[in-house]
């Protein structure tokens, strides 16, 4: 006889049956819950603690000025970049080397120059034309008021050095711009102190206009270029013998911009430095003046056009120094 099953306790066995599906899978659930927030909290207290600069590109990235800071991201632009370690120090740039003349020698306008004060007295002298050996001239360019930066970088452009008589009235008001004009090669002499006509003078008040005027400049120079020029070219014997006897030459000119004047032009002035009277020649002495924009616009042309020439500009001490070596002055 078979024993049929209660449909109730059927019913349980299903019941249990179930219930234990659910709590294995509760189980696994939990289980493999576990071991995923175990393995995440491991992963990110590792990342934690590993060592910044194990990863070199994302250290300077992270070490680049944001975008967002102006001033650091500018500063970073200006900063000069450091060497690469190479195993031993890196050496300076080695100095630029001496601008040279023609002669081969160094340019050094200070070879003329003489002690101040007490320079050593000279004989009266005055030089407005030379014959150097080389083909060398003199731009001179007088006053200093109404200096233009631009023309001192036109002339160094043209590896020009200069003479330039300043007033003394000026340079004690300008030594910075004098020290620039020393540290450019220029040779810097002796214009007196105000641009009085000196031949209106008192030998006393004439010594004082050139002694007053050279303690400025040799305050900045360290030293007497032994050159003056008067005023309007307004000279006599009298002034020569009282420039002599505190060691100045006098110098003057045989060619001019002519930039003094009312109604200069660049085409004018031109003409005034390079074709009147025969046209250029080695040992010419040129004079202009630093505040007038028609000789800077003639000194554009002008110095290309020389230099294509083969003319190289020189200092007044440099033209007298060759012309003792090739020739001799053209004395007035």
């Amino acid at each position: 006889m078979n024993v049929q099953e209660d449909p109730r306790q059927r019913r349980n066995l299903r019941r249990q049956a179930a219930r234990r599906r659910r709590a294995r899978a509760w189980i696994i659930l939990t289980v493999c819950l576990g071991v995923l927030i175990v393995g995440g909290v491991s992963a990110f207290a590792w990342t934690r603690a590993r060592p910044a600069a194990t990863d070199t590109t994302s250290l300077a990235a992270s070490s680049s000025p944001s975008t967002s800071d102006p001033v650091s991201a500018v500063s970073a632009t200006l900063a000069p970049a450091e060497p690469a370690a190479t195993g031993t120090a890196s050496s300076p740039d080695p100095p630029a080397a001496v601008p040279a003349s023609a002669t081969g020698a160094p340019r050094d306008v200070s070879k003329a120059a003489v002690q101040f004060p007490d320079a050593p007295a000279v004989k009266p002298n005055s030089v407005s034309q030379l014959k150097p050996k080389h083909k060398y001239v003199a731009i001179t360019l007088d006053d200093g008021f109404g200096f233009q930066p631009e023309m001192l970088a036109l002339l160094q452009q043209y590896n020009a050095h200069c003479t330039t008589f300043v007033l003394g009235s000026w340079a004690d008001a300008n030594t910075a711009t004098l020290k620039k004009l020393d540290a450019a090669g220029f040779e810097i002499a002796n214009h007196t102190w105000d641009h009085k006509t000196l031949t209106k003078l008192t030998d006393a008040q004439v010594e004082s206009e050139l002694l007053r005027t050279q303690k400025v400049i040799s305050a900045v120079t360290g030293n007497q270029a032994p050159l003056m020029r008067p005023p309007g070219g307004a000279t006599n014997a009298r002034v020569k013998g009282v420039s002599a006897s505190l060691g100045y030459t006098q110098v003057m000119w045989n060619r001019s911009f002519g930039d003094s004047g009312r109604g200069a032009t660049t085409k004018k002035l031109y003409e005034n430095v390079v074709t009147s009277n025969g046209g250029i020649k080695p040992g010419d002495i040129i004079l202009c003046h630093w505040s007038s924009k028609p000789t800077y616009e003639a000194m554009k042309v002008i110095l290309p056009e020389l230099k294509a020439q083969g003319y190289e500009f020189v200092t007044v001490s440099e033209l007298i120094a060759d012309s003792q070596r090739g020739g001799t002055a053209s004395k007035k």
